[in-house]
């Protein structure tokens, strides 16, 4: 019954009055598994029951993916050693014409870094004295700074 309702123990129903009546068994009774319990199912999660599940799903699928993908790698690698090996045994009993190619048109400047290179190690003194300077200008002096000096206005100086 419920202590700050304005009715009285005579205004109860009969089944109000019977539910009154009723006290719970202490006998059995312990505060820390019930604690406990109450923790337990205030942790269950209704996402996390399908969310671990899909997840541990969807790695196994990956892992399978990736072991098939490995599998058919190797099936191709070693289809392909067999045709090398095969072009290797008939390439011995029959020579191969020589087919002469075209030597590259590509000349090399004189100051890259494979040249300058070879000029440090003949003579590391002279490499840099032979690279000429071009379009520079004479180096001058900076002007001097402007120094400031801390006086009265009037130009004396009070001791």
């Amino acid at each position: 019954m419920d202590t700050n309702s304005p009715r009285s123990k005579d205004d109860l129903s009969d089944i109000e009055r019977r539910l009154e009546a009723w006290r719970p068994g202490t006998e059995g009774l312990d505060g820390a598994a019930m604690l406990f319990a109450a923790g337990v199912a205030a942790g269950r999660s209704q996402r996390a029951r399908f969310l671990i599940p899909a997840l541990c799903g969807l790695f196994a699928a990956l892992a399978a993916a990736a072991v098939f993908w490995g599998w058919t790698e190797r099936v191709e690698r070693m289809a392909l050693a067999g045709r090398i090996q095969e072009l290797a045994t008939t390439a011995e009993s029959k020579p191969m014409p020589f087919v002469s190619t075209p030597l590259p048109s590509y000349e090399p400047s004189p100051d890259d870094y494979f040249h300058l290179r070879l000029r440090l190690e003949r003579d590391p003194n002279h490499w840099l004295t032979s690279i000429g300077i071009t379009d520079s200008q004479p180096l001058i002096p900076p002007p001097d700074p402007a120094i400031y000096k801390v006086r009265p206005r009037n130009g004396i100086v009070e001791p």
